[in-house]
């Protein structure tokens, strides 16, 4: 059986991916109970999958459109994990472009172990390391006055490849991509380049 929340995005996606829709309606073409779809709308939301625009109106965001659009299969397992990891891709794909830091503000909850500045940033290299990513020629400025500032990434929209997060081994030096099930090494150089903007 298809999961809830997969019923929703689907029938928003039949209907029209950018067209704000009604709990009644998601009802009426879901074939759910309007408490069901509001359960179903409350988790989507909370991954930022979905958007409350005016009472009782919602509509897919952009990470949501995209999901729906690649074909991504949003089932309860993928939807509920909610690592740093998840959290940090799921900010990247909404921000585009970002620093560290921002990324941080974004998705700190205070139920990190370890060093979250240390830990992004391994991550956000990564993910340079396997061609998801583009260091960008100007950086942000930083706060202290003997800073370089901190370097700016960009996730284009091509390396955009769905809703689950890379999964990065240290270990094995390469990351696992569970959208489109390749690996890509990183134990070589960089596969991204630097681009002035």
């Amino acid at each position: 059986m298809t999961w809830n929340a997969e019923k929703l995005l689907t029938a928003i996606s039949d209907s029209n991916p950018r067209h704000c829709i009604t709990d009644v309606r998601l009802a009426e073409l879901t074939g759910l109970e309007v408490n069901q779809v509001q359960q179903s709308a409350r988790t989507l939301i909370s991954h930022e999958l979905m958007e409350k625009t005016v009472k009782g109106c919602l509509r897919l965001t952009r990470a949501g459109r995209h999901a729906v659009e690649s074909g991504a299969s949003i089932r309860a397992k993928h939807v509920l994990k909610d690592t740093l990891r998840v959290r940090v891709w799921r900010a990247i794909r909404i921000r585009r472009k970002f620093t560290a830091p921002e990324i941080i503000s974004l998705v700190a909850d205070g139920t990190e172990r370890g060093d979250i500045t240390s830990n992004v940033q391994k991550y956000v290299r990564a993910l340079f390391k396997a061609g998801y990513l583009i260091e960008m020629k100007k950086r942000e400025a930083g706060t202290a006055l003997t800073s370089n500032g901190y370097k700016r990434w960009w996730l284009q929209d091509d390396k955009d490849t769905g809703p689950k997060a890379p999964v990065w081994s240290l270990e094995k030096q390469r990351v696992y991509d569970p959208n489109t099930e390749e690996t890509h090494d990183i134990s070589g150089k960089p596969k991204s380049g630097e681009v002035q903007l």
